[in-house]
């Protein structure tokens, strides 16, 4: 097995327009391999730490070029003339070296780009299809048997509120999931199309959440789709945003109690458009209404949670037991290594929980996500509108990759 000669890191902008790392690993036989890391927003303490300059003369404070020496002159050093095929090693000697719970000596961003290298390098090194590397790793790391027999639906976020939205509505993600009776390549098409439709038909003219729900219904049965059938809803609603002093403040109403907000959502979004898929529908505050959604929910629908834990593991495990939701949004650059991810998915697996592979705010044209997810057997994969350089990477890597495994 080849060894790594060197690991050579820069600070590039990510699409949010602030620094993170590239890196690339050469390895003794000349081979090379490139990954970059997405940043992603400090919201809970119980998320893992990029390390940033926090030069306020440089990007605000957003700035890299600490990790990317400690990555040039810190890291490579010790690792090379590693074999490249110890990347569970590798992987733990990164978390020991940096000995802290959020990561914050070395950062995420630090310890996450020199596992994707080794990752990346490996599966180049063996002539293997990265998603094939996920696979076999996943495998030997958790002792299974996961084979390579489902592709994952794309969620596609068709309009955006919320934080960082486009439009001045409460919902973080207004979405789509086209069936999973579609290949993903036709998935794909159709949420263009409607991504496209959406905005010549509406051109962002919104004044409540439920508008762009019923518009949304409008614009699928306008392409002589099915709604609920061909094409489902799919909600973020990124319930802590608009959550304060125990009340819900919406603009479709003033405000609401916890009891009134719960009969809202069951009854005139539930019952009314029959979303696939509800991310973060109460806040992080509100777990008796996670419990009562989790019980009264139709089965078919996948209650997921995202901010509750943010990809952090004592999170979920903190949670678990109370049975508040049936799906994860996993988000893996907020986890640290690629052993941490297959570890985390595993436990996912072996307590019946569907997961949903995402990518972040602060992205790259890094594509390593489409392959985790197939890899990795995840039901959704959820990387943003299917426009945009750094979103389209991902989607297109899925399209190669389906043309890869029908072939087989």
């Amino acid at each position: 097995m080849s060894k790594i000669q060197n690991i050579i890191a820069r600070e590039i902008i990510n699409a949010r327009g602030y620094p993170t790392i590239e890196a690339k690993i050469i390895l003794d036989n000349q081979k090379e391999a490139y990954a970059s890391f997405a940043s992603f927003e400090q919201l809970f303490p119980y998320q893992n730490k990029e390390l940033k300059d926090n030069d306020e003369k440089r990007f605000k404070g957003a700035g890299v070029q600490t990790a990317v020496y400690y990555i040039n002159n810190l890291i490579a050093p010790k690792l090379k003339g590693v074999d490249i095929s110890k990347q569970y090693e590798i992987d733990n000697w990164l978390i020991s070296a940096d000995s802290t719970k959020d990561k914050r000596k070395l950062g995420v961003n630090t310890i996450m780009t020199i596992s994707l290298l080794v990752a990346k390098a490996a599966a180049l090194n063996n002539n293997q299809p990265l998603y094939l590397y996920f696979n076999n790793y996943f495998n030997k790391v958790n002792k299974t048997d996961l084979k390579l027999e489902f592709f994952p639906s794309p969620i596609f976020s068709l309009l955006k509120g919320g934080r960082h939205g486009q439009i001045n509505l409460d919902f973080q993600e207004f979405q789509i999931v086209p069936s999973s009776s579609f290949t993903y390549s036709k998935a794909y098409e159709l949420g263009v199309d409607l991504y496209h439709q959406m905005r010549h038909l509406y051109k962002f003219q919104f004044n409540f959440n439920l508008d762009v729900l019923s518009a949304i219904k409008e614009s699928i049965e306008k392409k002589e789709l099915r709604f609920g059938h061909d094409v489902f809803l799919s909600i973020h609603f990124g319930a802590n945003n608009y959550f304060s002093a125990n009340h819900y403040y919406l603009k479709d109403k003033d405000s609401m109690s916890y009891v009134e907000y719960y009969q809202f959502l069951i009854e005139q979004i539930i019952k009314k458009y029959t979303p696939l898929v509800v991310i973060d529908c109460f806040s992080n505050n509100d777990l008796d209404n996670w419990k009562k959604a989790y019980d009264n929910l139709n089965k078919d629908t996948y209650l997921s949670i995202d901010e509750l834990i943010f990809s952090n593991k004592n999170q979920l495990e903190k949670y678990i037991k109370d049975k508040l939701f049936t799906t994860v949004v996993i988000r893996p650059n907020q986890i640290g290594t690629i052993t941490e991810i297959v570890l985390m998915i595993d436990y996912l697996k072996k307590n019946q929980l569907s997961f949903i592979i995402a990518s972040e705010i602060g992205e790259t044209n890094e594509n390593y996500l489409a392959d985790l997810s197939v890899g990795l057997d995840a039901e959704f994969v959820l990387f943003g509108p299917p426009v945009h350089g750094e979103n389209v990477a991902k989607y297109n890597r899925l399209l190669e990759i389906e043309k890869e495994l029908i072939k087989k």
